[in-house]
């Protein structure tokens, strides 16, 4: 179901404050169950009004009527898309997963627009029928699905329709992503969901490749399957691979690695401009981080707005608690923090 998203109009003030009071209650009242007159009412003012979603939507039964460009879709609403897009059976809508719910809501504003979408890991092309239906306005859909050494010469690329096409290799092959970026022609992409391999490193290493290159400002990154993240007993893998020092707390833990990306997002407070904690800065670029279960969702700066606000700078150049009376200026116990925070993640292997 979508929604047209309409501007609220301004709403006289009551001159008594008794009756605002009153006229208040009353609306609340009505609002929430469904007075017939309260809706005669916002419909003759020319406002349309769901009390559930906001912004301001109202449910719209014809879809067909729509047009995109005027529609919004509620979290709600994204849910449900998302799970009737996923036909296919893809494990990402299992209970196990649950994606729907975990970041199906965040999806909402992408749903009628001409989005690009990278996944790495497909399922068996599974996730990628799900991305089809759930955006059907997209310019492109591209998976990149496990292969190593022959497999990757003789099915680099396959080519599916104008606007679908998989890459064969391995997330973690520095000259694989480096070919897949050339062939793409700096093609940037809206939305990057990371569903490959599942190795903290990887995730790491992934992210540092494709957050700054490929994704588009304001875009949105995804990783799934964080759970490998805990797996400490001696020996654990997948997929062929082993897990190294992973666990609650440890340097083999992607959460862990991405708690401190909170801190670069904050480093203007503590007066350290050049503070990050991957491995090409790349975390500067994140305006947004959000944890769930078993995802982290990172969103990408709009350069231009940012700029604009120059939050960091005018932190570190004027702040008003970076006095004395507020920071220790020796920095002797930061120093030591940050000599803590800023480790490399267990077995990352850098070109």
């Amino acid at each position: 179901m979508f929604d047209k998203c309409v501007s609220p109009k301004k709403h006289l003030v009551a001159t008594a404050v008794s009756f605002f009071v009153l006229g208040s209650l009353i609306t609340l009242f009505m609002v929430r169950h469904g007075s017939p007159f309260f809706e005669s009412y916002v419909q003759s003012a020319g406002v349309l009004i769901d009390s559930r979603s906001s912004p301001v939507c109202r449910e719209v039964e014809h879809e067909a009527s729509l047009n995109p460009a005027d529609t919004c879709v509620t979290p709600s609403a994204a849910v449900q898309a998302f799970r009737k897009a996923n036909l296919e059976g893809s494990d990402k809508g299992t209970p196990g997963h649950s994606y729907d719910l975990l970041y199906g809501p965040f999806l909402a504003p992408l749903l009628h627009k001409p989005v690009a979408i990278l996944e790495i890991g497909v399922e068996g092309g599974k996730s990628l029928k799900l991305w089809e239906r759930l955006f059907p306005e997209h310019v492109i859909i591209v998976g990149i699905g496990f292969g190593a050494g022959s497999e990757v010469k003789q099915q680099f690329k396959r080519k599916y329709t104008e606007k679908h096409f998989l890459y064969t290799g391995s997330q973690a092959d520095n000259e694989f992503l480096a070919r897949v970026k050339a062939d793409l022609d700096g093609l940037k992409f809206d939305l990057i969901i990371d569903d490959g391999s599942h190795v903290p490193w990887h995730q790491v290493y992934t992210l540092e490749k494709l957050f700054e290159d490929s994704l588009k400002d304001g875009g949105m990154y995804i990783v799934e399957d964080i759970e490998t993240s805990y797996w400490d007993k001696p020996g654990a893998g997948l997929y062929g691979y082993t897990l190294e020092d992973a666990g609650a707390g440890k340097h083999g833990n992607f959460v862990e690695k991405m708690k401190c990306v909170a801190d670069t997002l904050n480093r203007g407070t503590f007066l350290d401009p050049d503070f990050h904690v991957l491995g090409n800065k790349v975390d500067m670029l994140v305006s947004h981080i959000l944890f769930s279960q078993n995802i982290v969702i990172l969103w990408k700066k709009d350069a231009a707005e940012w700029a604009a606000a120059d939050i960091q700078a005018k932190h570190i150049d004027s702040y008003q608690f970076g006095g004395e009376n507020f920071l220790d200026h020796s920095r002797t116990e930061y120093k030591k923090w940050k000599a803590e925070v800023t480790w490399e993640i267990a077995g990352m292997q850098r070109p």
